[in-house]
């Protein structure tokens, strides 16, 4: 990537939060010669990433700087995989099947006119591409610029290459505070009780954020709609892309386990977890020939870091120094725009025009 051996000062960072995104901005910085440690209070991967869907797009209901930097950040994701080819990432393309949701006709229309991979396609097309998919009525597209991550793992191999490369890297760890000195600038964390010091502070820790920042004056409302995923006993080879449909989206695992959920806008989980997850099963068998004696293995809740108005936060707020906040949902699509962008801004103080409306004193 374009920023990889250019030389900055060695400003000391700290990056709370190892997910995705904390983790490809602590990659970044490491690559920039940033002092970085990060800190996560649980495992790399943090809590949202380990539950997510993990697809790599620029779909449906984007306003259009939002789809510009969603695009942007897809195509990172490519040179993110020249960079480390054990990247478990891959550009499969989505089959888009539901109508129920949202409008295929209408998305292809809008989105091929802002030049996005996508395209309307013949039930004849659809089957030869994915024999083994139930069609729904309806029109079908095929957008061959998405892909899939495995997210956790894309963010252990970020966090490792952080590493290597000279960061410090806590986990099982959850900071007690962010610390501000005798002039009001955040210098640091208290981490079980003992200071870290450092020049500037990251916040990316999904739906930790507002807990962490508001002690400090810094507003951030945020909704944490949940999300039901199933993952399969592992399968034969079934389907190629990401697949969408009605009540069900569905992508098959390196290791031959399907992946599906059935709502991207959160549902009622928490009350008949197993039921749902069965009944998710049942659909998956329903929809996929070749499924129909999958079995459940494990089922997940994930609660979605989404700033009240649906869209990221990335920035400083005005009225506090040396604080930034990375938080949003989709965090798997922007990662590598989100790493390269934070990174350049904290050391160069250059801030990308992409990330423009997605400054944290809107909600100031």
């Amino acid at each position: 990537m374009s920023e990889a051996n250019t030389p900055s000062t060695a400003k000391s960072v700290i990056v709370v939060g190892g997910g995705i995104v904390g983790a490809s901005i602590a990659y970044h910085l490491t690559r920039r010669g940033a002092g970085v440690t990060l800190i996560e209070a649980g495992a790399i991967g943090g809590e949202a990433t380990a539950r997510s869907w993990a697809w790599t797009n620029a779909s449906f209901g984007n306003a259009k700087p939002y789809f510009d930097l969603r695009t942007h950040s897809m195509g990172l994701w490519d040179d993110l995989a020249r960079d480390l080819p054990d990247l478990p990432y891959r550009r499969t393309g989505t089959l888009y099947a539901d109508n129920d949701r949202f409008s295929v006709e209408a998305f292809v229309e809008n989105h091929s006119q802002w030049g996005y991979d996508c395209r309307l396609i013949t039930r004849d097309q659809a089957r030869q591409y994915e024999p083994a998919v139930t069609l729904p009525d309806g029109p079908l597209a095929l957008a061959e610029g998405e892909g899939q991550v495995e997210a956790t793992a894309a963010a252990q191999l970020l966090a490792t290459e952080a590493r290597k490369a000279g960061a410090m890297v806590f986990t099982g760890l959850g900071i007690d505070a962010v610390s501000v000195d005798g002039a009001g600038r955040v210098d640091g964390v208290q981490l079980d009780s003992a200071p870290i010091k450092a020049d500037e502070v990251i916040v990316a820790a999904g739906i930790q954020t507002p807990r962490i920042v508001e002690p400090l004056g810094v507003k951030l409302p945020m909704r944490s709609p949940s999300g039901l995923l199933v993952t399969t006993k592992p399968l034969p080879p079934l389907f190629d892309r990401l697949i969408l449909l009605p009540d069900l989206h569905v992508r098959q695992l390196p290791d031959g386990a399907l992946l599906a959920g059935t709502s991207f806008t959160g549902e009622a989980t928490d009350d008949t977890p197993e039921a749902q997850a069965n009944a998710l099963v049942a659909r998956v068998r329903e929809m996929i020939a070749g499924a129909e004696a999958a079995e459940l293995s494990h089922w997940t809740i994930g609660y979605r870091p989404v700033p009240e108005d649906g869209l990221p936060v990335i920035g400083r707020p005005s009225h506090i120094g040396g604080l930034y906040v990375a938080t949003m949902h989709s965090g798997v699509t922007l990662a590598p725009a989100v790493g390269a962008m934070v990174a350049r801004e904290i050391l160069d103080g250059d801030r990308d025009p992409l990330l423009a409306p997605f400054g944290l004193d809107r909600f100031q």
